[in-house]
């Protein structure tokens, strides 16, 4: 009896909740509707006989709370197992899509690491250069001075040239952030090269104080674990994409 009271109470709001609706856009004179307030009031009225009528209606059962919770625990496994095949299909379709475009990505990613080297040619050898005349025997002050400061400004203009490279368009936009971050990686190990070579500067020029020949010594190593990362940073994003390393690094 108390199922049946409390439908019929939820079914007579929901009607009351339509012409609520309809009152409020065109009022109905006939049925003592003709304003939208009255038709305002049948909406809030038609809210309470809803509340009503769930409190008349009885609890579901555990057998009716067993299968509800069943049924949604259904539709959860389909809906995931729909949403699993299809970013199967997706990631599928891009691997195809990748292993067609792999020949042009190796060219791409080669492009760049050359591109890369080349554009810091210049500060690779003036470093050869202070590296021989620091070898020499006797190394003169006067000789490496003038060396690590030209050293120093073709590093710093270099580094900054190699932040300016752009990843090629070739390369899918998924993969193209390893090469963006590889590309800043190298461009900061150049910089620190600079920094490096105005340390030594400093104490080529008479600033031998312990501080200062620790800076220089800390900045060298700094700028050599920079070079390193660089090569290492590049290489993680060429396999990240899915490239063999031999195909893209040749040298």
């Amino acid at each position: 009896m108390r199922e049946f009271l409390g439908g019929l109470l939820v079914l007579a709001a929901f009607a009351m909740f339509v012409l609520s609706i309809v009152v409020m856009v065109k009022p109905l004179k006939r049925l003592h509707l003709g304003s939208r307030k009255r038709g305002l009031l049948l909406l809030g009225a038609s809210f309470v006989v809803t509340i009503i009528g769930g409190m008349i209606l009885p609890p579901p059962t555990p057998e009716e709370v067993a299968v509800r919770a069943a049924d949604e625990a259904r539709e959860k496994a389909e809906r995931e197992t729909v949403q699993a095949a299809e970013k199967k299909a997706r990631d599928d379709a891009e691997a195809a899509a990748e292993a067609r475009l792999k020949p042009a990505m190796t060219e791409a990613a080669t492009g760049l690491w050359n591109r890369i080297n080349s554009t810091v040619a210049g500060c690779d050898a003036a470093s050869k250069a202070v590296s021989d005349a620091a070898g020499a025997r006797n190394p003169s002050p006067y000789v490496l001075y003038p060396l690590v400061q030209q050293a120093k400004t073709v590093c710093a203009s270099e580094g900054l040239e190699v932040s300016r490279i752009d990843v090629p368009d070739t390369i899918p936009a998924r993969h193209r952030d390893g090469f963006k971050e590889a590309i800043e990686t190298c461009s900061n190990a150049y910089l620190a090269k600079m920094s490096a070579f105005d340390s030594m500067a400093k104490v080529l020029d008479g600033n031998v104080r312990p501080s200062a020949v620790s800076d220089a010594q800390q900045n060298a190593e700094r700028a050599q674990a920079g070079i390193m990362l660089c090569g290492i940073r590049f290489m993680k994003a060429a396999s990240d994409a899915g490239l063999d390393l031999d195909e893209v690094i040749k040298d």
